[in-house]
């Protein structure tokens, strides 16, 4: 049943440059030493209302559709596993 997830390569690098830029803001305070392997709760502190918050922010910064609907826990751990899903879960807004 598992279908195969394409993930578009330059939107990964690009949504990962501008979490880099959103989440200082969305925290209201500077993060220092962000990776892909940052966590996004644990290590950031994100909370539900800051993560849709970040995801409508990606949205306006990446001119994007976020498929929500999909998301799950593991989607959320890291920066890079939240860069991962958006990358294969954009709606084309064309």
């Amino acid at each position: 049943m598992g279908s195969v997830e394409t993930v578009d390569a330059d939107l990964l690098g690009r949504v990962q440059a501008s979490m880099g830029d959103l989440l200082p803001r969305v925290l209201k305070r500077e993060v220092v030493g962000l990776t892909a392997a940052t966590k996004l709760f644990t290590e950031l502190g994100l909370s539900s209302a800051s993560t849709l918050e970040l995801l409508l922010e990606l949205e306006d910064e990446l001119e994007i559709q976020i498929d929500v609907e999909e998301i799950g826990q593991d989607d959320l751990e890291t920066v890079g596993t939240l860069a991962a899903y958006i990358a294969a879960h954009t709606v084309a807004d064309e």
